[in-house]
């Protein structure tokens, strides 16, 4: 089956034929990825369960620094000069 990417305002978007996606097994809201798998491919996959969870629970500031080592001390960069109305 043949189908067009098309612009629909500032998203391109490509049409699948219902038959595809019975045969798939993808229900109408059903999560999925597009995943590039090599020049001029792309595969549209179902996202994982594990994947779904994790990208719809909120990260806790503990679990984001969890990583940092408790006497880390963060490398200071000099931005240049105040340009606007900042205040430090």
């Amino acid at each position: 089956m043949t189908t067009k990417i098309v612009r629909v305002g500032n998203t391109l978007t490509v049409e699948i034929p219902e038959e595809l996606v019975t045969q798939a097994s993808l229900p109408v809201g059903e999560p999925v990825e597009w995943v590039a798998t090599g020049p001029g491919s792309l595969a549209l996959v179902k996202r994982s369960a594990e994947a779904t969870a994790r990208s719809l629970r909120r990260i806790t500031l503990e679990e984001l620094l969890d990583g940092i080592p408790e006497n880390a001390e963060m490398e200071k960069i000099d931005w240049g000069p105040d340009r606007g109305a900042e205040i430090w």
